[in-house]
Parts: C-alpha cells; sequence; structure tokens
C-alpha cells in the first residue's frame, strides 16, 4: 500500500515547516542547497510543496496535491493528466557500477536526446539526458546503486522549471 506515513516522518515534516515559518521563508522557494554529495540538489532552489509522502520498497516521494500517484514495478509514478509526470524506480540486481551511464548513452542515442551529462544528487552519480517523446519534453536520470539501476523520468512542457514538478524531484528518497 502507498500512503503508509510514519510517526516520525509526520515529525520531521512538522518541524521542517515550522522551521520556514519561523525563519521567515513564506515563499514556495527554499534557499539553494548547493550541495550535490549530500544528495541535495545541484544548487538550484528547491521549491516546497504540499501533499503527501507515498512509499514502496524502494522508494519514497512525496506526490503535491491535485496530481495521481500508481504503484509501478520498483516504484511509483505521479501524473497529472497526460501532460505531466515524474516517475522514479529502482529495478534489477547484479548490474556493474558504469551500466547506469551506458543505459543513459544507450537511451539518448535511440531517443534522439541531449548528450549525456554526469551529475552528482541523492550522494550517487547520475547521468542524464533531454528528449521528446509522443510530443512530451522530458528529462531521464539514470544510476546504479547496489546492483540495482536506478531511473528517474521528469515530463512535461518547462518540466525542469515547473514547481510541483522540481518539488516531486528533490523530494525523492532512494531505499
Amino acid at each position: 500500500m502507498l500512503k503508509k506515513i510514519s510517526w516520525f516522518t509526520v515529525i520531521v515534516v512538522a518541524m521542517f515547516v515550522t522551521m520556514l515559518l519561523v525563519s521567515g521563508c513564506g515563499s514556495k522557494e527554499a534557499a539553494p542547497t548547493g550541495d550535490p554529495d549530500a544528495g541535495d540538489s545541484p544548487g538550484t532552489p528547491v521549491p516546497t510543496i504540499s501533499g503527501d509522502r507515498f512509499e514502496t520498497e524502494t522508494v519514497s516521494m512525496i506526490v503535491a496535491d491535485g496530481w495521481d500517484v500508481m504503484d509501478i514495478n520498483g516504484g511509483l509514478q505521479a501524473y497529472k493528466g497526460i501532460s505531466k509526470a515524474v516517475e522514479v524506480w529502482v529495478r534489477g540486481s547484479g548490474l556493474a557500477d558504469d551500466a547506469g551511464k551506458k543505459s543513459m548513452e544507450n537511451f539518448a542515442n535511440n531517443y534522439d536526446g541531449t548528450a549525456v551529462e554526469e551529475l552528482q544528487m541523492f550522494g550517487l552519480t547520475f547521468y542524464s539526458t533531454t528528449y521528446e517523446f509522443s510530443g512530451m519534453k522530458q528529462t531521464k536520470y539514470g544510476s546504479v546503486k547496489d546492483g540495482q539501476q536506478i531511473e528517474i523520468t521528469l515530463a512535461g512542457e518547462d518540466h525542469l522549471e515547473d514547481e510541483e514538478i522540481m518539488g516531486m524531484f528533490y523530494s525523492i528518497e532512494l531505499k
């Protein structure tokens, strides 16, 4: 079941919200984190979103209010109509550490994606490409952790500037 939230999570979120309110940060953007090695965003403002945290055996993510969510093999997908989506999953076993990069390079070649970029996030090295599929702009991130493939896909027009999409993206926790 997806909607399991521990009391600890509720308390931590309440403390975080209280800190934001006390610090006078009433806007939807928090200050830049700038510490990608700590698993934070790569120096960009992190939007604060309102929603519920959904858990699977492999991943956890806050899904913004007004979005639908479904359990998928190894993860979950949040979507808003047919125009926006955030998908994250962890699958497989026994993969080499460089499988994430090779997979993303093959994907970029097959879908006419941008040159593959390397970045640090969630405490791991990820590789990404941006492409268009079925008329929808998307960015895919791939990595390998403990022999398992991790993929995160963000989809929608201007998805890298969309506060809800980016808020969900930065709320992802890999287990």
